[in-house]
């Protein structure tokens, strides 16, 4: 008799619409895996990453320094303001012969660095006063010193002396018109006495010196003006 198959025995094939719905589960499935990531990157692009812990240093590191901002473009840096400038550094335009050293009974005597000696006047015929006259320029504007007379002798020691600071301004027409802008008066040796004069606008500045007794001089010490 001929063989009988037996379909109890016969192994059913899957159907195919299992397998078409499994390789739609996983394309939806990647679909929305894709979705995830690209909603993470627009958001990170919008928003930004967070900010970053600070890390700590480890023992015995320096802290870390900002780096300052370098300028923008080509802008130049904000210029300090002018200090004073000392009144020994500018040039004399006359009266230079008037000049004169530190007595020596005052060299390395506290308050006497850099001091401006103007001798005093015989008190004879015309020399009653003494000029020094420093060119300025326009460059400045304040006069401040202080004034300290000596007198060698005993018995001139509680002389006065009298410092006039006079400005000098250029005209157009070339003349210079000079007024009083500063003074002070009863200087002694041990009272001395501050001077101080608006040299603003100033071509020149004369400084005259009066004293009641010849043979002295007349120290100025400290003596400035301010840079404009």
């Amino acid at each position: 008799m001929p063989d009988m198959q037996d379909s109890s025995q016969t192994p059913t094939p899957m159907p195919a619409r299992r397998g078409a719905q499994t390789v739609v589960v996983l394309t939806a499935l990647g679909v929305l895996i894709a979705a995830a990531s690209l909603a993470v990157t627009v958001f990170d692009w919008k928003v930004g990453p967070g900010r970053p812990a600070t890390s700590a240093s480890s023992p015995g590191s320096a802290p870390t320094t900002p780096s300052p901002a370098s300028p923008v473009g080509n802008a130049s840096p904000t210029p300090a303001p002018a200090s004073s400038v000392r009144l020994d550094t500018l040039a004399v335009e006359a009266g230079a012969a008037n000049l004169g050293k530190l007595p020596r009974q005052l060299t390395g005597q506290p308050g006497y660095d850099r001091p401006v000696v103007i001798d005093c006047p015989k008190n004879a015929g015309a020399d009653k006063q003494r000029d020094v006259t420093y060119r300025l320029q326009r460059r400045y504007l304040d006069l401040t010193s202080t004034v300290r007379p000596f007198f060698s002798s005993t018995d001139d020691r509680d002389g006065i002396v009298l410092v006039y600071a006079q400005v000098g301004i250029r005209q157009r027409d070339g003349t210079i018109t000079r007024v009083t802008r500063g003074q002070q008066f009863d200087a002694r040796m041990d009272n001395p006495q501050k001077l101080v004069a608006d040299v603003e606008g100033a071509d020149e500045l004369t400084l005259r010196v009066q004293c009641q007794y010849p043979g002295g001089s007349v120290v100025l010490t400290d003596a400035t003006v301010s840079a404009g």
